[in-house]
């Protein structure tokens, strides 16, 4: 009685240890795989939100859920970060090929004031026809770049009615379940690397 007694306790034991090494194993494996995405992870929720298309209709993020969400923070006068970011963008969705379908990038303008629908569906179409440019009041982009802590500024140059704006210039991934899941800096803009990242999210 004594012994089974005993042997009960020892197989508790065991699958206990079993049960621990297997958690840890999972997480050496989680942490190994997330690892070799080319993407920073980030791992947070996207937050909904609803602007205006550069056709004039309400969008909501909530309307891509269906798909891979590219997310870019940018304005149609930038000189340099934005218009080489957008080239990088749709050289990542010529890489995807036919899941390029499954890819949704919204460029979200920091500058209402100048960036009008017109002028946002001109920028647009100038990259790809797919993308959709995001602009609303100020107020409702404040309050989006706020939840995506997004910085952005207007930096005067040689008047009062002339400026740039400092931004943040990062790349956001979106999965379909609404996880902010990935971020390229402008150090990783290798497109052929990030349409591998969304083929292994896809």
């Amino acid at each position: 009685m004594k012994n089974k007694k005993v042997f009960r306790i020892l197989i508790a034991i065991l699958c206990l240890i079993l049960i621990g090494w297997g958690i840890i194993l999972y997480q050496i494996m989680d942490v190994k795989s997330k690892a070799d995405f080319y993407g920073n992870v980030y791992e947070r929720e996207a937050p909904e939100f609803t602007l205006t298309d550069h056709n004039g209709s309400r969008v909501s993020l909530s309307d891509y859920d269906d798909k891979v969400v590219l997310i870019f923070f940018g304005y149609a006068n930038c000189p340099d970060i934005c218009p080489m970011t957008m080239s990088a963008v749709n050289n990542v969705m010529d890489e995807l090929g036919d899941k390029s379908k499954e890819v949704q990038v919204l460029f979200v303008s920091v500058d209402p004031e100048r960036d009008t629908e017109e002028k946002l569906k001109s920028y647009m179409n100038y990259f790809n026809d797919s993308f959709v440019g995001l602009t609303g009041t100020p107020e409702e982009i404040d309050r989006v770049a706020d939840d995506y802590n997004v910085f952005y500024e207007k930096e005067y140059v040689d008047s009062a009615s002339e400026y740039l704006i400092g931004h943040n210039s990062s790349i956001l991934l979106i999965t379909p379940d609404g996880e902010i899941f990935l971020r390229y800096p402008q150090n990783r803009m290798d497109p052929a690397s990030i349409a591998a990242d969304i083929e292994r999210v896809l």
